[in-house]
């Protein structure tokens, strides 16, 4: 067996690592995104609801209703705070799948290049012992033509 043959364990065992390393990523990043779509979401909702309170109080509201209206806004606020922790660890995670994924895929790409030199090395190996049988053969037709 040649060596790029016995290689294949390995080449297939490195490709597969790359892939879940992929697949890790593609999850990561999404769930980048969804962090970043909420806490999008909660700072649109946060803007509203600002902006209705200042209608409320130029419209004439309660101390109640005002007081209400704040410890919302402050929930939002807390919201926001945690959501944003969310985004930054999310971001961290998909970088982090990123680098990985990325390690996986240069030592694949370098197992591989490796892999192809040998099989490119075996085939011009194969080529002239073909090339030496067939000298041989010329050879001895010709050898065999002279004795006649």
């Amino acid at each position: 067996m040649t060596r790029a043959k016995r290689m294949q364990p390995v080449v297939q065992a490195v490709g597969h690592d790359e892939r879940e390393c992929a697949a890790r990523l593609a999850i990561a990043e999404r769930r980048a995104r969804d962090a970043e779509c909420r806490h999008a979401e909660l700072d649109a909702y946060q803007t509203d609801y600002a902006s209705g309170l200042e209608r409320r109080i130029a419209a004439g509201i309660t101390a109640s209703e005002l007081r209400d209206f704040r410890a919302f806004l402050a929930r939002l606020a807390d919201a926001l705070h945690a959501q944003s922790r969310l985004v930054s660890q999310a971001s961290a995670e998909c970088e982090a799948a990123r680098e990985a994924w990325s390690r996986a895929a240069r030592r694949a790409k370098a197992i591989g290049h490796v892999v192809g030199r040998w099989q490119l090395e075996e085939r011009r190996e194969h080529e002239r012992r073909e090339q030496r049988d067939l000298d041989e053969r010329a050879l001895e037709r010709a050898r065999s033509r002279t004795r006649r």
